[in-house]
């Protein structure tokens, strides 16, 4: 009739979200091999997680990047799109000034150069990990390093959208883009 919104013409064909995002929730779940219900989670969550921020970003792009097609709002759109996937995909958690007496843990968000683009870790665990001191942020060892191995760090304690309880595999594919191998 031209006067539904989205989430009623979704209903009509029995769809929970727009068809393109069902779809590739369905595709994920298989290839990760989660639940399809919480791969479409995880992928509406995203959604709404850019959404939510999109138009307060959007200012903060002066010139919109060349070789895209539409308007300069949606140009920008989608420069805001690939910050909050290349920031959610390099962000790490910085463990600040130790325990305190009750044994919480105060906790920073950054992207630090060089950990950043460390590999995902394996059985073994991570071999690295950063140290907040007064000054500085350390970049240290963990365990011993054999001549050879690749410097780790472990994807899987990377800061997590609000409200995203992906994990596992599908976890790893949607925020680092990291391929089955390293699941």
């Amino acid at each position: 009739t031209g006067s539904d919104n989205d989430h009623n013409i979704y209903a009509k064909f029995r769809f929970p979200c727009h068809p393109v995002v069902h779809r590739a929730g369905l595709g994920l779940a298989m290839l990760t091999g989660c639940d399809n219900k919480e791969s479409l989670e995880a992928l509406v969550c995203r959604g709404r997680t850019y959404r939510a921020m999109r138009d307060a970003l959007l200012p903060l792009v002066i010139t919109p990047s060349e070789g895209r097609k539409g308007s300069i709002r949606e140009r920008k759109a989608w420069d805001v799109a690939d910050v909050l996937s290349r920031m959610l995909s390099r962000a790490t958690t910085i463990e600040l000034n130790g325990k305190d007496e009750e044994g919480k843990v105060d906790k920073a968000y950054a992207v630090v150069p060089l950990h950043e683009r460390l590999a995902h870790c394996d059985e073994r665990g991570e071999n690295s990990k950063l140290v907040a001191t007064k000054d500085e942020i350390l970049l240290v060892a963990t365990r011993d390093i054999a001549s050879g191995e690749a410097i780790t760090r472990d994807y899987t304690s990377a800061p997590q959208l609000e409200k995203d309880s992906s994990e596992g595999s599908l976890r790893l594919l949607l925020q680092f883009g990291l391929p089955p191998n390293a699941w």
